[in-house]
């Protein structure tokens, strides 16, 4: 080879190594560079979501942990340990299914547990003197803080956290002294289900809940996903827990890079060729990376900004959706209104026929929703069967009320799931900006009032907020609490009203009411105060006590030989619908010995009518204990008169509405005529309410009913159940 082929080779060769050479730094700054972003990217993916789930976690926990509060507000109410703990802890448990159960702790030795049955093992024990939480709970006490501990191997076996809230009462000279822990038993695996995080893990997330090691303790794991954190990008938040440190630990397995690097190397083999290639590949590099590095940001901020099934904006992004919208209309003028939309009896539906079909059935709301407003209003689900919706330089009520029935007819139109046509209602409450208020927690909970107040005007009903709604809603919550003093305190009445028969002239029974001689604002009627116990679900223990009232009187009038007639007294549908009914009223029925023949029990049309098979087993156990059974304010339900026929009724109670215009209204008249002929065609009593004038009581003759109530023979008469005779005089 002669001179000039050596140098032609070694140049060649030199030129050749410093192809593969720039070839293999490309390489390895392709590889180097794609590693970085992906790490980044996935650092910052697991920071947004860590943020996300520390603060579901902490929302979670502190809603749990409000179970002790209430419970520990009875402890208060009571000066100690309140006499009815087994239901107002079952009362709290219904409402906090992540509280496994309640416990009270009188000087710091568990004294009543509920649920009682599995817990067994925990009753005597003394929390001061447990293990390694004895130091945390003294802390507690000596700081009036609530602690929780955990995890912890349970004494009557499995691991939980659990928080213990220490109760402090005023003694005779106002002095404040330790009085227990109200303790709450709170299952971790359960209330971590109500999170993300289990999803996250079928996505290749891994994580875990631990709380750090300090004063000695080893570092516990409270959940993990079952996986090794990767240790690359591990990111780390404290959550935090009254008392207590815990943090969340998250990361993400990147992709293998092997692939890369094989390229890589592939790509130095083949350098002459493929140069221009790789340079062109590495310059349009880090914008590919770049579009992938927005797509996985759009990606997590869908996640944490909206509802996972529908589509539609979350809670979250509507608050901060809804704070812009009042700022920019402060500036701009113009009207903003929210509308709260709730589905009625949605949770029949996921009952009868499973979570799957509620779901497509919200989906399907969703997409109405959707249809009936413009591009640029804002379309939320709060939760649940719960809808918002925000619209922008909304016009007037006029407007807003028309765009509110097109809604509720949309929505009222059949779904078609399962081969079957399903209809639903909708209740809507409205409210208005800068009316009704200027920021979005305000107006977020006008919505709500107004929500409340259209569902208790029955179903497919619309409201608007006013600021009477606040202060009934203020109302009814002070009243709720005196009313549960009342309960306790004896401050309640009854006042009876008799029923006559027409056609012997005398008194044939007589109807219960309740009174409540309230210390402060005199006696009170039940129309101010029934509101409030249906909301509370104090309507259950107070028709209790009406029933062992009726019964203690009308055994009281036996045994002193006085003469007896029938009392009839009102079940709410709260009371009719509780799981313990039949087992109250026999109970009450044994306890006081009263022939059950004397009672007559009242329940309105609507309530019968809902759940029709389980009403009709109902009403035929009261029947074969002798309690009879009149249907109340019949007429203005939506009863099926066919349907009569099957419900084992002895009464139809004619509501006071038809009867008040017998004189002028010739529809009434015929209704009450109606009514009146197929009773006795069916051998039913018919009782007209509301009689107050001779005319209307003569009327009522004259078209068969033998038997009337109102103010016109007597008004209610408070105190025991009064004598049949003489007949009340008529009262004009």
């Amino acid at each position: 080879m002669s001179a000039t082929g050596d140098w032609v080779l070694r140049k060649t060769s030199v030129f050749s190594a410093c192809v593969f050479v720039a070839t293999l730094l490309l390489g390895f700054y392709w590889n180097q560079l794609n590693q970085t972003l992906q790490q980044r990217d996935q650092a910052s993916l697991v920071r947004d979501l860590i943020n996300t789930q520390v603060s579901s976690v902490e929302r979670l926990l502190n809603l749990s942990l409000l179970s002790t509060e209430l419970l520990a507000h009875e402890v208060r109410r009571s000066q100690g340990e309140p006499p009815d703990f087994a239901a107002r802890a079952a009362e709290i448990l219904r409402d906090f299914p992540s509280v496994s159960s309640l416990q009270l702790a009188p000087g710091g030795i568990n004294l009543q547990i509920f649920p009682f049955a599995g817990n067994e093992a925990a009753l005597g024990l003394n929390i001061f003197e447990h293990g390694s939480t004895a130091i945390a709970t003294a802390r507690a006490r000596d700081e009036h803080r609530m602690t929780i501990n955990g995890p912890l191997t349970l004494v009557q076996g499995g691991s939980a956290v659990i928080g213990r809230n220490p109760v402090y009462l005023l003694d005779a000279s106002g002095k404040e002294h330790f009085w227990g822990f109200v303790s709450a038993v709170i299952d971790i695996d359960r209330l971590l289900s109500v999170t993300d995080l289990q999803k996250l893990a079928t996505r290749g997330f891994q994580y875990e809940l631990v709380r750090p090691a300090d004063a000695g303790l080893p570092e516990r794991v409270v959940f993990s996903s079952g996986e090794a954190l990767n240790g690359d990008n591990v990111q780390t938040l404290d959550v935090r827990v009254p008392n207590d440190r815990w943090q969340l630990r998250m990361s993400h397995g990147l992709a293998a890079q092997g692939l890369v690097v094989g390229f890589g190397h592939f790509l130095s083999l083949f350098a002459a060729l493929t140069l221009a290639w790789l340079v062109h590949y590495v310059l349009r590099e880090p914008y590919r990376l770049r579009a992938l590095v927005d797509s996985r940001t759009r990606e997590l901020h869908e996640l944490a900004y909206h509802d996972y099934l529908t589509g539609l904006v979350n809670r979250r992004l509507l608050n901060e959706q809804l704070g812009q919208v009042l700022r920019e209309q402060s500036y701009a003028g113009g009207q903003v209104a929210l509308l709260y939309l709730d589905l009625d009896d949605f949770k029949r539906i996921n009952d009868s026929m499973g979570h799957e079909v509620g779901d497509q059935l919200l989906v399907e709301v969703a997409n109405r929703l959707r249809g009936q407003v413009r591009g640029n209003d804002i379309v939320a689900r709060l939760g649940g069967d719960e809808f918002a919706v925000v619209l922008l330089n909304s016009g007037g009520q006029h407007d807003l009320l028309r765009l509110a029935e097109k809604i509720v007819l949309a929505l009222s139109r059949p779904v078609r799931l399962n081969s079957r046509d399903l209809v639903i209602s909708t209740s809507m409450g409205i409210t208005l900006a800068p009316h009704d208020g200027d920021s979005a927690s305000q107006l977020l909970r006008n919505a709500d009032l107004a929500l409340y107040a259209s569902k208790r005007r029955g179903k497919n009903c619309i409201e608007f907020f006013n600021i009477d709604m606040q202060r009934e809603a203020l109302r009814l919550m002070l009243l709720e609490e005196d009313l549960r003093h009342a309960l306790a305190h004896r401050q309640l009445a009854l006042a009876f009203q008799p029923i006559v028969n027409l056609e012997h002239n005398r008194v044939a029974a007589f109807e219960a009411l309740v009174r409540w001689h309230h210390p402060e604002q005199g006696l009170l009627m039940p129309g101010h105060f029934i509101p409030a116990a249906e909301q509370s679900g104090l309507i259950v223990p107070l028709g209790y006590w009406v029933l062992r009232s009726v019964c203690q009187g009308l055994v009281a009038r036996i045994e002193a030989q006085r003469d007896v007639v029938p009392v009839a007294l009102n079940i709410s549908p709260q009371q009719f619908r509780d799981k313990h009914f039949m087992i109250e009223v026999q109970a009450i029925l044994d306890e006081t010995g009263v022939p059950p023949e004397l009672l007559e029990f009242e329940i309105t049309e609507s309530t019968l009518m809902d759940n029709l098979a389980a009403t009709i087993d109902i009403l035929n156990a009261l029947k074969v204990l002798g309690i009879r059974i009149s249907i109340d304010d019949f007429g203005t339900g939506y009863s099926s008169l066919a349907l009569l026929k099957q419900l084992p009724v002895d009464t139809l109670k004619i509501d006071r509405c038809f009867v008040k215009d017998i004189g002028e209204d010739e529809e009434d008249r015929q209704i009450i005529q109606a009514v009146i002929a197929m009773s006795a065609q069916l051998h039913l009593e018919v009782i007209a309410e509301g009689v107050e004038t001779q005319a209307q009581s003569d009327l009522l003759y004259a078209f068969g009913c033998r038997r009337v109530q109102g103010y016109f023979y007597g008004k209610p008469v408070i105190g025991a159940i009064p004598d049949t005779q003489p007949l009340p005089q008529p009262v004009l």
